[in-house]
């Protein structure tokens, strides 16, 4: 009792300190009732803790430590000065805690985690357990996946950096312990509610049963996004709103609903693959070389290494040069088509890094849109759409009004299409008066083309800068047209869809229905590279209604409603044609959609051949029978005069 009575005289401060174990209790329980007294967050006598919250955390007798948790976690709620402690502290809390054999001491430390997210250290916190992952005890790994996957959970991926969580996740999954990996896997649901598809590509390579189980899961999850529940300091307006919306019922608000699902971006989330060092050697020769064969080896090197989603920066200077050079000046079609290709992957995987080459490239691809192959067109689409996204249309502007004159009918038709998908990806800020003025003048001369398909991408174009803008801001540019051509002009505007379901300026026509979104098909694998192009050419007859009856008693394409075995209609929202070639393009072999509008009979026969193949293997429940029967309606069309391929229509059950 001796020596009890000489450090109970102590001041607080003082026996938190002190080497009998009884003292420090006794200082920690008097802390804890100190810091929940205090009233002033930036009193002094908060001061005078800042050097012992560590040692706190970090006590070596187990009883003193868990008041020792207690006090802490007390001191960081209500501390002014609680933020300067956040490394050293959640350091000792993952190294000296959560080894502990009792509950009750994780717990407490994963709340002292989880408070210092709330007063604005997320960023300390998250690299302090993202280190705790190398521990070699499993406990404290276990225990640090499950802190992270609690904090996704109350404070969502806007306050939660998912990068760095989910590029540590793939490791694991290879862990020895099967309690690290069940973590890893509950993680990994909850990350999949906050960023839905986004997380696949990283999982892509983890082991088959492991991603199996975890597709099982993602399944069952809710199709709403989730909701953040617990706030920061600094989202106290948040807080009340979000505790109003649950006394009325929890009514969520759309908008913000749809920009939380949209919140991240899948690129973000890959590591960058360096390729430059990779490519061949004798990469320079082959492709000046005089047999095409060597020059496709060279190429089909090339695209291997641009189909990794996510580029490292360097300079492509060269590399950019040389299939520049395929594209503009090969006679070889199927050269240029995969030199093409090339271009597209590196403006997708570098996205604004390639924006400095876009300048070289747009004119001479533009230019090669005199080729009228389909294979061509669309390869040189979807490189010239990919490129549009690493720059801005003011850069691209000059160079798209150089070729808006030209005698070839075929590149003022793509122009005016590369226009409209522009457009679709613009706001009104992004589309100011000074580039639209321009732009609108050419369109406006291309609309008394003679040629109708030039006249018709004029129409798209500019009912998709009407949609995106308004009327208002067209109109004036649109004053020399008659009310035939102006009608024209806005039904086409009512027919638009902006990239990512954006609402129009108005006046065009009614803004996107929320609804479209869910038209796309599920991704069942990792997004595609190409973020922008339609698979295929659009032109003049993609707009009009197919001509001539349905063949051989299948579904018309224009059909709305089908019957179940109960003889009950169900009603079928009509689809885009955009819609419907997206569809069909994720159902059926590339190879299969480019020939179909072959003039080589032979090859169309073989695309339908291979149609055919690809409905008959197809689960019916999944099988997106409109998108197909109108991609036959256009390709290749109710007139087809060729008996043997005429045959091959009749795919789907009467």
């Amino acid at each position: 009792m001796g020596d009890d009575s000489e450090w109970m005289k102590l001041p607080i401060d003082q026996k938190c300190e002190h080497k009998v174990w009884k003292a420090r209790l006794n200082g920690y329980e008097e802390a804890l009732k100190l810091f929940q007294k205090i009233e002033d967050e930036k009193s002094p006598e908060w001061g005078k803790y800042l050097g012992l919250i560590k040692k706190f955390v970090t006590e070596s007798n187990a009883v003193a430590q868990l008041k020792g948790l207690e006090a802490a976690l007390a001191f960081i709620e209500n501390a002014h000065v609680a933020g300067k402690t956040t490394g050293e502290v959640v350091s000792g809390v993952v190294t000296k805690v959560f080894n502990q054999p009792k509950a009750r001491a994780k717990e407490l430390g994963m709340d002292i985690c989880l408070m210092y997210i709330e007063i604005e250290k997320a960023e300390v916190v998250q690299d302090e357990l993202l280190k705790g992952l190398d521990n070699k005890n499993p406990k404290i790994v276990v225990a640090c996946i499950e802190t992270l996957r609690k904090a996704l959970s109350e404070f969502g991926s806007k306050i939660v950096t998912l990068k760095p969580v989910v590029k540590i996740l793939p490791k694991q999954f290879e862990s020895r312990e099967k309690a690290v990996r069940d973590e890893a896997k509950l993680l990994a649901v909850e990350i999949y509610k906050w960023i839905r598809d986004a997380l696949r590509p990283p999982l892509q390579n983890i082991n088959s049963v492991q991603l199996k189980e975890l597709e099982e899961e993602w399944v069952k999850l809710p199709s709403s996004p989730p909701k953040q529940t617990r706030f920061l300091r600094s989202q106290q307006d948040l807080k009340a709103k979000f505790e109003q919306q649950q006394a009325q019922g929890d009514q969520s608000d759309g908008d913000e609903e749809e920009e939380t699902a949209a919140a991240v971006d899948p690129y973000d989330l890959l590591e960058p693959v360096e390729i430059l060092s990779k490519m061949p050697k004798d990469f320079d020769e082959k492709i000046e070389a005089k047999k095409w064969q060597e020059r496709k080896e060279a190429l089909e090197a090339i695209e291997a290494l641009t189909k990794n989603p996510k580029l490292e920066n360097g300079d492509y200077g060269d590399l950019v040069r040389s299939l520049k050079k395929v594209v503009g000046k090969d006679a070889n079609v199927m050269l240029v088509s995969l030199a093409a290709k090339c271009l597209a992957g590196l403006a997708s995987g570098l996205r604004k890094k390639f924006g400095t080459y876009a300048g070289q490239v747009v004119p001479t691809i533009l230019e090669k849109f005199k080729e009228k192959k389909p294979q061509v067109v669309q390869a040189l689409q979807e490189a010239i759409d990919a490129i549009f996204l690493t720059t801005t249309l003011q850069n691209l502007s000059e160079d798209i009004l150089g070729v808006m004159d030209n005698k070839n009918p075929s590149i003022k038709q793509q122009a005016s299409l590369f226009l409209a998908r522009s457009f679709r990806h613009c706001t009104q800020a992004t589309l100011p008066k000074s580039v639209l003025k321009p732009l609108c003048a050419a369109l406006v001369k291309q609309v008394n083309d003679s040629a109708p398909e030039v006249r018709d991408a004029a129409f798209e174009a500019l009912g998709t800068a009407m949609k995106v803008v308004g009327e208002k801001a067209v109109n004036p540019f649109l004053a020399d047209l008659d009310k035939l051509k102006l009608d024209k002009i806005k039904e086409c505007s009512d027919k638009v869809e902006l990239s990512g379901g954006k609402k129009g300026a108005g006046g065009g026509g009614a803004a996107v229905d929320k609804k479209s979104a869910a038209r796309a098909p599920p991704a069942a694998e990792a997004p595609s590279k190409s973020s922008a192009p339609p698979k295929k050419t659009q032109t003049a007859a993609a707009s009009k209604p197919s001509a001539g009856p349905p063949k051989k008693g299948k579904a018309a394409a224009g059909g709305k409603t089908k019957k179940t075995s109960d003889s009950k209609e169900l009603s079928e929202t009509e689809l885009s044609a955009e819609v419907c070639e997206e569809l069909a393009a994720g159902v059926l072999p590339a190879s299969c959609l480019q020939q179909l509008d072959s003039a080589n009979w032979k090859e169309r026969l073989a695309s339908m051949e291979e149609f055919q193949r690809a409905v008959e293997t197809m689960d019916k429940a999944v099988m997106p029978c409109q998108a197909l029967v109108r991609m036959l309606a256009k390709k290749p069309g109710w007139k087809e005069t060729n008996f043997q391929t005429d045959s091959e229509f009749s795919l789907f059950p009467s």
